[in-house]
């Protein structure tokens, strides 16, 4: 009895030990699955395999060679998630694509009348620079052309606004489609030497003599130059518009670049939304957060880090690229 008990035993623990390890099967198959239409390994980290701009990819199932109904059930409900996943995601990225090309639209819209403005513009404030508008007799009275110029100038103040705004809607426009990078390596000292000395001529009209501190030995990283340029100018700009006076640029041998600058209309509020697209600035005409939304997005795209911060009157913003595997 006791043997025939034993022998029922055994095979019990057979068959479960069997019937574990093929359920143990199962679920690393599924999981195998689902790593390749996801493409990325059980830990994350990325397999290579080709999926679309979200990361799954396209029309793609769990296919599982197990009989067990419960694990085929399993199957079937994860499939049916990722039909449902795969069809949010082509929404998100048609109402994506439509609205990268509405901006760009919109922005080809204002460019041409904005110029055709500007040129006007410009003919009448050299009519009015000699005292009689276009195409008329008798000279304006001083008071008259006094007040025409106030008013022009107004009008000029507002349409180089909205040309300034059109313009960075357009690279905006531009740096969301093309997704394209060339890194090579290259020396961070010589690119930030490059923008400074871009906007030189702006920083002294401003009565700003930026205070360098390089390293010697090149800062060696792999980036795209045309996005690294464009981080370091749109951060620039942004110090030309909103600085009291000074401007403070510090390189490290880690590869972390700040700029530094006193901004006494800023507060820690209104500093926490400079990344924020579209976000305007009341007390610079026509300044949106585009320029440094752009500059987050090209910095969090080359794989480093970038972060602003208000201290005692001054603001700091600060990019770092780590090194290079």
């Amino acid at each position: 009895m006791i043997y025939f008990i034993c022998t029922v035993l055994s095979f019990l623990s057979i068959f479960l030990a069997v019937r574990l390890l093929l359920l143990q099967k199962s679920i690393e198959e599924i999981c195998e699955e689902l790593s390749d239409i996801l493409g990325t390994d059980t830990f994350g980290n990325s397999t290579g395999v080709h999926t679309n701009a979200q990361g799954v990819r396209t029309n793609a199932l769990v296919t599982i060679s197990s009989r067990d109904r419960h694990i085929r059930r399993l199957a079937a409900q994860l499939n049916r998630q990722l039909s449902r996943l795969r069809s949010r995601q082509l929404r998100f990225e048609n109402g994506d694509r439509e609205l990268k090309e509405a901006i760009t639209n919109i922005s080809h819209d204002l460019r041409t009348p904005l110029t055709a403005m500007s040129g006007y513009l410009e003919l009448l404030q050299q009519e009015l620079s000699g005292g009689r508008l276009p195409e008329s007799g008798p000279p304006l009275p001083a008071s008259a052309t006094e007040k025409s110029t106030r008013y022009l100038a107004i009008l000029q103040n507002r349409l180089n606004s909205m040309k300034q705004l059109t313009e960075e809607l357009f690279r905006y426009s531009i740096i969301l489609s093309a997704r394209e990078e060339r890194p090579e390596r290259l020396s961070l000292n010589r690119v930030l030497e490059d923008c400074l000395m871009t906007y030189w001529n702006s920083l002294e009209q401003r009565g700003i003599t930026p205070a360098i501190s390089m390293p010697l030995q090149p800062v060696m990283r792999i980036l795209d130059p045309s996005s690294l340029s464009r981080i370091f100018i749109n951060i620039i700009s942004n110090a030309v518009k909103y600085s009291d006076g000074d401007l403070m640029v510090t390189l490290t041998e880690e590869g972390t670049v700040t700029f530094t600058n006193h901004a006494a209309g800023l507060t820690p509020v209104i500093v926490e939304k400079l990344f924020d697209r579209f976000y305007t600035i009341e007390s610079v005409s026509g300044s949106t957060g585009l320029g440094l939304s752009i500059a987050r997005l090209l910095t969090e795209r080359m794989g480093g880090f970038i972060n602003a911060a208000c201290k005692e009157g001054e603001l700091h913003i600060t990019v770092q690229f780590p090194k290079n595997p």
